[in-house]
């Protein structure tokens, strides 16, 4: 007979098990058959021994086993504080206090104490100009390494550890107590959407939400980086494709994106609306947010809507009429919760549309793992995922309900429900990226001869691709070690640092414009390269994504170097691109020795780009195939 058989008990305390900042509390009863006084009881968890806090007198239960009056107080309470994450605990139980023997195994998810934060200045309201926000914020027990400001699709990184006056701190006795200050370190950019603060201490991410919104319209003015006399680059518009045939059966189409229309999707969902519309379909795009930020998008054939203007049914069509067609850009929490309200009533077609990873990308923002994720309390996982990740449980729930789905690449085709209609809708590029030669007086003026190689890349630095950035960083900087005069012209914004003293060390020979005018300025500027180069290696993230700048890099008919992942894996090595095992800094550096010192090659591989852009890239045929698979949904 097993030993523990003997012992009777429950536990009443909530399921699951939660640690509420680390604070866990235990009730239930425990007899045994052969005592007459309650049997000793403790909880195993997280490498501690937790003993019983206090007895409870349970008559209840006396009553209800026929225990004697002895065993009265078989109530008991454990408490104590363990440590953050998700733990196994098991409840013992012992006859004398000797031998003791397990009862019971559970999980328990023990949440961190919550970050302490506050910015100078009102504490709700709306900033509606640009501005570098002060404040400061600490931990009871992490010290912070890194503190970010994030609004919709905005981050901006803060200086930390700027002293602040003694007393000012609620918790003085924090790791951070003295030196808890921060200030943003550049005026804060368009965008709008509730104001969060993140905190990032070793292995982790705090978030601190606030009661006040940012409401950013205009584009500060830019200042100038370079001053030339040397002639402009053409901006001139080049002739775009001849109208296809109209639709037979046109339909009310809303798209609805998870950011405003300077978003990278945006310039999907634009281009298709744009031939969805010129086929007679009627387009429109719901945007959290700042739908006056079409205007970035001259010459739109669509509409723009915040989400506000949706109400409850999106009769936003002509005569007042609801969508056919509901196109969900992804399974992220703010469009997921908008779609499901719009398609309750059960008229339109559902459609979700997938671009990413979606779960990798949160386990790689919040910095925890997604076993961690889903063993915590509903309400606490709601708070870290809002609106711009996708839920690991809502998503899949959403997924599940769509009439079909969409996905930028067919390695994405594994995240769709089995049965599921879907088809592959693959980005391109406009005519403004077919090939321009290279403007030699403008980069003789900037000092970049023929020696000197020009690296172009356009796109954000975040979390998911910080290494891959890195390593192009990398490159550049070992190249021009090496006597290799190498420069990166780069756009786009920042919302982590690059790892180390990276950033400082290629900071000489990177030219970082960040957000510019992307219809006018783009493709001219990515006329100045030699190469362009997309680093990174077969993953998690790489493997699921398309990089919208590849269409673009390919038309404009320069060697582009990429990993062989994506659209790395069909791409023919020596004829389409130079594909590499892994782009990394050495590979990417000896990819690119190795171009300068060919220029056959070279040559080969630039005829090669545009070819393959030709044959793989066309948004007409990609709008095309996307109104076949709306039509078989009715």
């Amino acid at each position: 007979m097993n030993p523990a058989d003997g012992f009777q008990f429950r536990l009443e305390s909530p399921a699951p098990a939660q640690a509420e900042a680390g604070r866990l509390v235990v009730t239930g009863w425990c007899l045994h058959s052969n005592t007459v006084r309650p049997p000793g009881v403790r909880l195993l968890c997280a490498g501690l021994v937790l003993p019983v806090h206090s007895r409870q007198p349970r008559p209840d239960v006396c009553a209800a086993q026929a225990a004697p009056a002895g065993a009265l107080d078989c109530g008991f309470v454990i408490a104590g504080t363990i440590p953050t994450g998700v733990h196994v605990a098991r409840l013992e139980a012992s006859e004398e206090g000797t031998e003791w023997y397990g009862l019971h195994r559970f999980t328990v998810a023990a949440t961190p104490k919550p970050l302490q934060a506050a910015l100078e200045g009102p504490a709700s309201g709306v900033i509606r100009e640009s501005t570098c926000l002060r404040g400061w914020c600490t931990h009871p027990e992490h010290p912070i390494n890194e503190v970010w400001l994030h609004y919709g699709h905005r981050r901006v990184r803060c200086d930390h550890g700027l002293p602040i006056p003694e007393g000012a701190l609620p918790l003085p006795d924090s790791p951070d107590a003295s030196h808890a200050g921060f200030r943003a370190s550049e005026p804060l950019p368009p965008g709008r959407g509730p104001l969060r603060l993140c905190a990032v201490p070793e292995g982790g991410h705090f978030f601190f939400r606030t009661d006040i919104q940012v409401a950013i319209e205009d584009e500060p003015p830019l200042r100038p980086l370079l001053a030339t006399t040397a002639p402009r680059i053409s901006a001139a518009p080049r002739p775009a494709a001849p109208p296809g045939p109209l639709a037979a059966t046109p339909r009310r189409i809303l798209f609805v994106l998870y950011g405003d229309m300077t978003a990278n999707s945006a310039l999907h969902v634009a281009a298709l609306a744009n031939e969805l519309s010129q086929a007679g379909h009627e387009c429109i795009v719901a945007v959290p947010s700042a739908a006056e930020s079409i205007r970035f998008h001259p010459g739109a054939r669509f509409r723009c809507v915040d989400f506000a203007a949706c109400g409850e049914r999106a009769e936003l069509f002509a005569g007042h009429t609801p969508p056919d067609i509901i196109h969900a850009w992804t399974p992220r929490e703010g469009v997921r919760r908008l779609c499901q309200r719009l398609c309750a009533s059960g008229g339109p077609r559902l459609v979700v549309h997938l671009e990413d990873h979606e779960l990798h990308i949160l386990e790689t923002t919040l910095g925890r793992p997604l076993t961690e994720l889903a063993a915590l309390p509903a309400a606490e996982l709601d708070r870290l995922v809002g609106d711009h990740l996708s839920h690991p449980q809502h998503s899949a729930e959403f997924l599940a309900g769509a009439s079909a789905c969409t996905v930028i690449l067919d390695r994405l085709l594994e995240q769709v429900p089995p049965g599921k209609p879907a088809r592959v809708i693959w980005p391109a590029a406009t005519a403004d990226f077919l090939p321009r030669p290279i403007p030699w007086d403008l980069r003789a003026a900037l000092g970049w001869g023929s020696d000197h190689t020009v690296l172009f890349y356009h796109g954000n630095l975040h979390p998911a691709n910080c290494d891959d950035l890195a390593a192009l960083y990398e490159a550049v900087v070992r190249l021009n070690a090496a006597g290799t005069p190498t420069t990166l012209l780069r756009t786009g914004c920042d919302a982590c640092p690059l790892p180390g003293d990276l950033g400082e060390r290629a900071a000489p020979h990177v030219v970082a414009l960040g957000r510019i005018g992307r219809q006018r300025h783009l493709a001219p500027l990515m006329a100045l390269a030699d190469f362009f180069v997309q680093p990174g290696e077969s993953d998690p993230f790489n493997d699921y994504r398309f990089p919208s700048k590849l269409p673009e890099f390919f038309a404009s008919g320069r060697p582009v170097i990429l990993p062989r992942t994506n659209i790395g894996a069909i791409t023919l090595h020596g004829l389409d691109a130079f594909v590499l095992e892994r782009a990394d800094a050495a590979s990417i550096a000896e990819a690119i020795t190795t171009l300068r010192r060919d220029p056959e090659l070279a040559a080969r591989l630039a005829t090669g780009a545009a070819d393959f852009a030709r044959q793989q890239f066309s948004w007409a045929h990609s709008a095309e195939s996307l109104a076949t698979l709306y039509d078989s949904l009715f």
